[in-house]
């Protein structure tokens, strides 16, 4: 019983892992938004599993009142919202550079590439201006350091002030809820 959901929710704590692994702002900001979509997609998956189970909806109904009541997960909802259907990013990047040296980056990835500095750090901007156009990443080359944050982060959790309201710890806060829904959903209608 809810074997989906499950999965989902092993999806969600794969992204979360990859997350805590990310070496730049741009995997960064695609994996916080693949776990703000996986987090949805566990919940889709609960409803869908367990919409025939007698008693599932009655339940179901009190818990999206929990999860719209809840500043970090009503956060979760919205900043999906947000990503997915308007194009808007939650994170709010900085970099401090102490020291560059374009020397030092490394050889372009092509001839067509030139070296861009922005929030989100040093990056090869490649094919600027055709449909190719991407940015890579630079990786090496000097010292910075790049921060992210959240923009209108959450500061509660069930009733209570969140110790920390970093990237990261929502992710991992949000999914310690999530697991624990799908736990109860087990516990009370799985066999």
């Amino acid at each position: 019983m809810f074997s989906k959901t499950k999965s989902k929710l092993e999806d969600t704590r794969n992204i979360l892992d990859q997350l805590n692994r990310a070496s730049d702002a741009s995997s960064f900001r695609a994996l916080f938004n693949s776990f703000l979509n996986s987090a949805r997609a566990i919940t889709n998956a609960l409803q869908k599993e367990g919409n025939d189970i007698p008693g599932f909806n009655d339940w179901y109904v009190l818990k999206q009142k929990e999860m719209r009541n809840d500043e970090l997960l009503r956060f979760i909802q919205l900043a999906r919202v947000q990503d997915f259907h308007k194009g808007e990013h939650t994170l709010d990047f900085s970099t401090a550079i102490i020291e560059f040296s374009t020397d030092q980056a490394g050889s372009p990835p092509s001839t067509n590439a030139a070296i861009v500095i922005g929030a989100d750090g040093p990056f090869w901007l490649v094919d600027k201006g055709t449909p190719r156009e991407r940015r890579i990443p630079i990786k090496k080359g000097g010292n910075w350091a790049t921060r992210v944050g959240i923009k209108n982060a959450p500061t509660k959790h069930r009733g209570g002030t969140l110790e920390r309201n970093d990237p990261i710890t929502i992710c991992r806060v949000a999914l310690v809820y999530f697991s624990e829904l799908v736990h109860e959903a087990m516990q009370l209608f799985g066999s």
